[in-house]
């Protein structure tokens, strides 16, 4: 986290440095080329790990994740902090279930616990957190044996970076109107919009990512040319808005009406070329991003009060597209107050079923 706020603010003092993303991208490109494929599926190595009890998942998975994270936000790719963390906490946790010489049933629930315990970190949501790490591995289904694991893996990440200085991003306690007939018809449109945002995310990744493999096999290569590419939306766009994480956007989107209504489309196309390219990241953060200008600007024309309607458009964007709507009802439960529960229940939940179990995760099976 320390380490990401820094190349943060190191690209905002210094935003030449985005010029050098294609360069960043042909260096990280080759790197991960020589010593990366072994983790090249990400988190969904560790979902196929968890449902298979594979090979030890690499121990470099950790620090080349973070650093292929933290260089892909210095020089201004489109991209999340979750996956690092999810990816490092199984990564680890994996390292010791085989220094324990655990197997089968208990090594699963130890990494579990491990994504638990990196996501519930990231945000400073340990409930949200486990519940992720239940959630995320079969769509349509909660598998509560890792439940106790998951949370204390959690409320302890939690705890440790809270312990170590890191500050989450604080976001206003929302106090919503009742949950009338009205305004659940409102919400039913609001999810109907959120679904299809995120299906348009999930399949524009898929097919990017196809197009761009077939048109430059060469990783190194192919990271260049996003990064080129992720700098001439830079300069046609004219703002930094939509580099790196974008919470000073996501922050804007609870409180200003004149955000621009399509800066949900433009966070979209960055993100997605960033990691069809290759770069390095999660996919939360940008969701976060995507559903809070989602949200933002349907507020208005569904007379929904403006925070409720980003945060809880906040969260069911990445439910929808992850195929987590409970992981991330309690998230914004936890984020923006227990009154919203209800509402993001509502969104999340139907936003998860129409978008028909497809998701960001491949390696994610379906409930028999």
């Amino acid at each position: 986290m320390h380490l990401l706020q820094l190349a943060t603010d190191t690209r905002g003092q210094h935003e030449q440095l985005v010029y050098a993303l294609p360069v960043a991208g042909l260096a990280l490109g080759a790197l991960w080329q020589r010593v990366g494929q072994p983790i090249r599926a990400g988190s969904n190595l560790v979902i196929d790990t968890i449902h298979d009890d594979g090979p030890r998942l690499p121990l470099r998975m950790a620090p080349l994740v973070l650093l292929g994270t933290v260089l892909t936000h210095l020089f201004g790719g489109s991209a999340g902090r979750e996956g690092t963390a999810v990816q490092m906490g199984a990564s680890l946790s994996d390292a010791l279930a085989h220094r324990l010489a655990l197997t089968g049933e208990t090594r699963r629930t130890l990494l579990v616990a491990g994504v638990a315990g990196g996501f519930g970190s990231v945000f400073g949501t340990p409930i949200a957190g486990a519940m992720f790490g239940l959630e995320v591995v079969v769509a349509g289904r909660i598998d509560g044996r890792a439940l106790v694991p998951g949370l204390v893996a959690a409320f302890v990440g939690d705890f440790t970076t809270r312990a170590l200085g890191v500050s989450h991003t604080l976001f206003p306690q929302v106090t919503p109107p009742a949950l009338g007939l009205a305004l659940a018809g409102k919400w039913l449109l609001v999810a109907a919009a959120v679904a299809a945002v995120a299906l348009v995310f999930i399949e524009a990744s898929r097919a990017l990512k196809r197009w761009a493999e077939r048109r430059l096999p060469s990783l190194p290569w192919r990271m260049a040319a996003g990064g080129a590419a992720l700098v001439l939306a830079w300069q046609l766009v004219g703002t930094s808005d939509y580099l790196g994480l974008g919470v000073p956007t996501i922050e804007r989107a609870f409180v200003d009406p004149d955000l621009p209504a399509y800066a949900f489309a433009l966070k979209l196309g960055f993100t997605v070329t960033t990691l069809a390219a290759g770069f390095i990241g999660g996919e939360v953060t940008p969701l976060f991003f995507i559903g809070a200008a989602l949200g933002n600007a349907l507020a208005a024309p569904l007379g929904i009060p403006l925070p409720l309607c980003a945060g809880v458009c906040l969260a069911a964007v990445f439910a929808a597209a992850a195929n987590t709507p409970w992981a991330l009802a309690l998230m914004a439960a936890e984020l923006l107050g227990g009154q919203v529960l209800p509402h993001a229940v509502l969104v999340c939940v139907v936003a998860y079923r129409l978008t028909g179990h497809r998701g960001i995760y491949a390696a994610q099976r379906l409930q028999k």
